[in-house]
Parts: C-alpha cells; sequence; structure tokens
C-alpha cells in the first residue's frame, strides 16, 4: 500500500523506470511495475474484495490443502511415530494405529495447520495468493491489448516488456542468495518466482524448486526449498551499485542511471490528519512479529550498513504500527498509509539534490578501490545476509 502512494508521486512528476529490484512485498510491487501496471490499477488490485466483502488477502492465510496419502506415508509425522515402538503392541496393529492417527490429524481444519508446518514449512498455504496474482497478471490492456504474463517465465518477461526485472529469495537448502531475473534463471515461472520472494518462513510454506524451472545460474537447485528474500537480504539497493564482477554477473553492466531505493521504515509514523497517529496493529500475527524481529536482527548489520552508505538515494516510507501480514486493514488505515507513502516522495524528490547517480563511477581499465557497496554485495552473495523492498534505478 505504502509503495503505491510512492508510485503515484513517482510516476504523477513523470519519471520512469528502466530495471526493477524487489525483495516480498518489493517483489509483488516490482512484478506489476513491470508487467505495465499504473499505481491507481494497483491500488484497485489491493482494495479488491471477496464475496464475505473481506480483503481477498485474508483468503492468502489459507488452511493448507489436503495431505495425498503418499505424503503422508513419507511424512516426518509418521516417521516419528513408527520410531515409538511399544513391545506389548502387535507391529501390525501399531502401524494401523499411526496410520489412522495421521490420517485424523490431516483431516482436522486446526491440526492440518500442524502438519503443514512441519511437513511444509508453513502454517498456512498461500495457494490463493498464486491465484489471484496469477490472474492480475493476466488482467487489464496492455500495449494495445490484453496482459497475459501469469504463464511466463522470467526470460519470457524480459523478452515480452524489455524490463529488467530481479527479484530476491533465499534457498535454505544451500543456505544461499537467490537472485532471480532472466539471467541467472530465465526458465523459472514468474508467478514462482514472486512466491518464493514473499514467503515469510514458518508462516507460508516452502516453495520447492521443481525440475522444469530450470537451472539458477547454471546449477540444478531442483528439491531446494526456497522461502522470503528478506531471510538474507532486506534492502539489497547495493547490486544497483555496486560493479563489482560477481554483481554484475548477476545484474548485468552497472547502468548509468539514478539509483532510487524505496525503503518500507517501521520506525517513522504515519499520521492520519494533523493531530492523531495510527500506531496499532489489528490482526498481525505474533509469531509473524518475531519472526521479523529475529530476522532484522541477527542480518540487518548487511543493510543498515549500505543505507547509510548511501542515504541520498533511499526514500524511506512510514510504516509504524502496521503489520506485515494485516490483510484486514480498515479503508481509513489504508489510505492513511497510501498518503504517507506519496507525502514521503514528494518529500525525498523536493531535496536538493533529487534522483542522482550512485557516487561511484563504472570501472575503468584500472581498478578503483572497493566501496561499501562492494563490500556488502560480496558478503551477502557469499554469505546470504531482512521486510520487503522494492527499487527503481
Amino acid at each position: 500500500m505504502v509503495f503505491v502512494g510512492a508510485c503515484e508521486e513517482f510516476f504523477g512528476r513523470g519519471h520512469s523506470f528502466e530495471r526493477l529490484l524487489g525483495t516480498s512485498a518489493g517483489a509483488i510491487t516490482a512484478t506489476l511495475l513491470a508487467a505495465g501496471y499504473t499505481p491507481e490499477e494497483m491500488l484497485v488490485a489491493l482494495v479488491e474484495k471477496g464475496a464475505d466483502g473481506k480483503s481477498v488477502f485474508a483468503g492468502f492465510m489459507g488452511t493448507p490443502l489436503p495431505f495425498t496419502d503418499e505424503e503422508l506415508r513419507a511424512s516426518a509425522t509418521r516417521r516419528l511415530l513408527d520410531g515409538v515402538d511399544f513391545t506389548f503392541v502387535p507391529d501390525f496393529v501399531e502401524k494401523k494405529l499411526h496410520e489412522v492417527l495421521v490420517d485424523a490429524l490431516a483431516a482436522s481444519g486446526t491440526f492440518r495447520h500442524l502438519l503443514g508446518l512441519v511437513e511444509r514449512g508453513g502454517w498456512f498455504a498461500a495457494d490463493r495468493f498464486v491465484s489471484w496474482f496469477s490472474s492480475k497478471l493476466d488482467s487489464g490492456p496492455w500495449q494495445g491489448g490484453k496482459r497475459q504474463f501469469s504463464g511466463m517465465t522470467l526470460g519470457q518477461l524480459f523478452a515480452a516488456t524489455g524490463v529488467e526485472l530481479s527479484l530476491v529469495a533465499s534457498d535454505t537448502t544451500d543456505e544461499s542468495i537467490l537472485v532471480l531475473n532472466h539471467r541467472t534463471a530465465p526458465d523459472c515461472p514468474i508467478i514462482w518466482a514472486v512466491r518464493m520472494s514473499m514467503s515469510i518462513p514458518l508462516v507460508w510454506d516452502e516453495v520447492i524448486w521443481q525440475a522444469g524451472w530450470g537451472q539458477y545460474r547454471g546449477r540444478d537447485v531442483t528439491g531446494h526449498a526456497v522461502v522470503d528474500g528478506g531471510l538474507l537480504s532486506n534492502f539489497p539497493i547495493e547490486l544497483f551499485i555496486s560493479d563489482a564482477p560477481q554483481v554484475t554477473k548477476l545484474m548485468g553492466p552497472k547502468k548509468d542511471t539514478p539509483v532510487l531505493g524505496l525503503l518500507i521504515d517501521e520506525k517513522l509514523p504515519v499520521t492520519k490528519g494533523l493531530f492523531v497517529r495510527i500506531n496499532i496493529r489489528p490482526g498481525e500475527l505474533k509469531t509473524v512479529q518475531r519472526l521479523r524481529r529475529l530476522v532484522d536482527t541477527t542480518t540487518g548489520a548487511h543493510d543498515k550498513m549500505v543505507i547509510e552508505e548511501y542515504s541520498h538515494l533511499v526514500a524511506r516510507l512510514p510504516a509504524q504500527g502496521y503489520g506485515t501480514t494485516e490483510f484486514d486493514m480498515s479503508d481509513e488505515r489504508r489510505d492513511a498509509l497510501v498518503k504517507a507513502g506519496r507525502e514521503a516522495m514528494a518529500l525525498y524528490l523536493d531535496m536538493p539534490a533529487g534522483l542522482v547517480l550512485p557516487s561511484k563511477a563504472p570501472r575503468g581499465p584500472e581498478e578503483q578501490p572497493e566501496t561499501a557497496a562492494d563490500r556488502i554485495a560480496t558478503s551477502v552473495l557469499e554469505q546470504g545476509a531482512g521486510q520487503g523492498t522494492g527499487l527503481l534505478p
């Protein structure tokens, strides 16, 4: 919501973009922009309501899909039960009891959440998000025709739009960051690239990389579990600033264009009118809050360093008092957040510097000293490095 307000002001002043980079919420926004969405269209999509009158987003916290018999037989829960051997009970009786117990857990709505957490890595299923986002990528006009992007891969999206889109995700199997774009993962479906980037660990089920999605940078990652990019890099603006070889292999040659980072800042208050501040989090899961605090504490140092070094390239968007999964947001709170994004962008663009180039020029034949962006990008890419970001160069 806050990105929508910022984009309204940004485009309203005649600015455009050449490349897009997003993590989590930023991945969703960046992909809609790459698909030609205007801020007005994004706002309509984001305020959509279901048949029950509630925000369509509320359905994103769904009950896990039913487990197949094969999944249950091979489940960690079943193996745990089978590992408990009551010597006075015949094996065939014990196995039948375990089978009945696991089936009963899977059939119960509440216990299916628990099974989802244990077996699939998330308390909720995001299948409704995939369906909704697919429909958005196939809705509305585009270049004289209709949008038809939901079935495209990252490579096909680039070929169709010419927009360089990169989405950040975290490979928990390989303990490494994934920067997904038409160079690194051309055969990865765009819808699943977004789904991976937004998957808050333990909240939504992990995404397992499928063989049909091709390789990542020439490497087979089939079967790897992938979650929210914020786990490793919350604000990867350094990927647009650094021209270190390991970065340009992912992002392509450094561009001689201004770079702008849109940072969701939960420390900046969202004001309503002149005298009222909105500072509550209705409906926010305690689990999400805890996970975010852990992620921010353990991985925030990388992002904090580059944000401080390149603060002149960062527009801070207020979000204090709003929850990461606050999908039941009232119209009043939504409007205040959109307005805050619009005002924050106006404040940034009205600064004397305005949109500016990064201070470091592209490397010439002679090696230049390593910059903070080089060091941080290298650290993030080598080790992996926390809330969604959107970046517009």
